[in-house]
């Protein structure tokens, strides 16, 4: 073996017993989270409420407050969560009357796409008030948007530690928050559509048949490359 080689070995071998020794420095710092996780909208849940006025000597509903309740339930089929509970006066000196507009409400309601087993019934003491209103709520969720530090606050140009910027990603989630259409999205996923048993059922049907599955293409659908770009 030669003298250089030799000398190579025994540096190599001592460097080995130093690196051995030496212990490895411990993280003072927490991990840096991701900017999913520094900037997250947060969701809460709020309640819509809609009055409907009952008068004592007409228990009836008038056609602004069919419009109204027409709204009120597009919006529950669209945000609303859980049963759209309808509240009816106990005690009010229109009671009665209260209780006729409130089976005119339920039936606009169905009316309206709401289911009947939807609407939950209740009551709510109204004692010493002449006319008090039939009351519809339901439950919905809103996000609101994370707090986005200004860029001007901060030096981009300089990450020593090679890291997002503080900001980084904020403008993303807050996008994000402003376009869902429910924020409870962000809590839970939406439950799955029924599958289309129908399709289904004609699809098995050819298959057992020994027929092809495949659509029937018609005239209109067939398409036909232009060849301009090769001229």
């Amino acid at each position: 073996m030669s003298l250089r080689l030799s000398s190579v070995l025994v540096g190599l071998s001592a460097a080995a017993s130093l690196g051995a020794c030496a212990s490895m420095p411990e993280a003072t710092d927490p991990p840096v989270a991701s900017f999913a996780d520094r900037h997250v909208a947060q969701v809460t849940q709020t309640n819509q409420r809609l009055e409907i006025p009952v008068a004592d000597n007409a228990a009836a509903l008038t056609p602004a407050a069919r419009s109204q309740i027409s709204s009120f339930a597009g919006g529950y089929l669209r945000f609303g969560h859980g049963s759209l509970v309808m509240s009816t006066p106990s005690g009010a000196g229109n009671s009665d009357a209260a209780a006729a507009v409130a089976q005119q409400t339920r039936m606009a309601l169905v009316e309206s796409g709401v289911t009947y087993a939807a609407v939950a019934g209740s009551t709510y003491d109204a004692s010493g008030q002449a006319e008090a209103p039939v009351v519809l709520t339901f439950t919905n969720y809103e996000a609101e948007s994370p707090e986005c530090a200004p860029l001007w606050e901060q030096d981009l140009a300089h990450q020593s530690n090679n890291q997002p910027w503080a900001s980084f990603g904020c403008a993303t989630q807050t996008n994000i928050a402003a376009m869902l259409e429910d924020p409870h999205d962000l809590l839970e996923p939406r439950e799955m559509d029924p599958r289309d048993s129908g399709r289904r059922d004609a699809v098995m049907g050819h298959y057992r048949a020994g027929e092809s599955t495949a659509n029937v293409r018609t005239g209109d659908e067939r398409a036909t490359i232009s060849t301009v770009a090769a001229q």
